[in-house]
C-alpha cells in the first residue's frame, strides 16, 4: 500500500473505506482516468487505478472527483504499483468542509469503517492456502493475517479491485493491492475462521 505519511496532530482519524468510492482524476496534461478512493484524511488521500495501466509519478499534480466526496486536489507523494497517495492542497475553508464530509461518512454509512480494524487479526498456524479467481483458476498462496471479516494474502496475483475470489471455501471481495499481495473482505462475516 502507499507509504504511511505523517498526519498533523489536529487531523481527524483517517477513514478507510470498506467499499472504495469510485471517481475520476485528471493529470496536468488533461488526460483523465478512472480511480477509486480507499482511504482519506484532511491531509492525504489514498487512491488506486481501476481500469487503466499508467505510470503515476511523485510530484504529479492531480485533480480527482470522487463520488460522495467531491473534488480533491494535490500532489502525488508516494506510489506503489497501481496505488498512489495525494498530499491534499486546499484552503482552510475547504479543509473544514472535507473534515465534515469525512465525519459524515464515518457516522452515516454502514459501508464505511474507521481506520481501526473492527475485528482482531492474527497469523494462522497454517498459512498455506488456495486462492480461486473468478475465472475458476486456482493458485497457491499464503495467509499473512486473518480475521472474521477478511484477510491479507501473499500472492503475485493482482485480481481487479472489487472482483470476487475464494480463499479456501470462503468467497471474498478484493479490496486493495499491496506490495506482497492483496487484501480481501469476506462476503459473509465468519463465525469461525475459514479453513483451507
Amino acid at each position: 500500500m502507499p507509504a504511511k505519511t505523517t498526519e498533523h496532530s489536529d487531523a481527524p482519524v483517517r477513514l478507510t473505506l470498506k467499499s472504495p468510492l469510485n471517481g475520476r482524476f485528471m493529470r496536468a496534461d488533461g488526460s483523465e482516468y478512472a480511480c477509486a478512493l480507499w482511504r482519506i484524511s484532511t491531509n492525504n488521500a489514498d487512491l488506486s487505478l481501476t481500469n487503466d495501466s499508467i505510470a503515476i509519478n511523485s510530484d504529479d499534480h492531480i485533480i480527482a472527483y470522487i463520488d460522495g466526496v467531491g473534488r480533491l486536489e494535490g500532489a502525488v507523494i508516494s506510489t506503489q504499483r497501481d496505488e498512489f497517495t495525494l498530499q491534499l492542497q486546499h484552503t482552510p475553508h475547504q479543509k473544514n468542509k472535507l473534515a465534515a464530509k469525512i465525519d459524515w461518512l464515518s457516522k452515516n454509512s454502514s459501508q464505511q469503517q474507521p481506520e481501526q480494524r473492527r475485528h482482531t487479526r492474527h497469523t494462522p498456524a497454517r498459512t498455506e492456502a488456495v486462492l480461486t479467481l473468478d475465472d475458476g483458476s486456482t493458485h497457491a498462496c499464503k495467509i499473512l493475517d486473518l480475521s472474521l471479516s477478511g484477510a491479507a494474502v501473499v500472492t503475485a496475483l493482482r485480481p481487479p479491485l472489487r472482483s470476487i475470489v475464494t480463499l479456501g471455501n470462503t468467497q471474498a471481495k478484493v479490496m486493495r493491492h499491496f506490495d506482497d499481495g492483496i487484501g480481501i473482505e469476506f462476503l459473509v462475516l465468519q463465525t469461525d475462521l475459514p479453513k483451507d
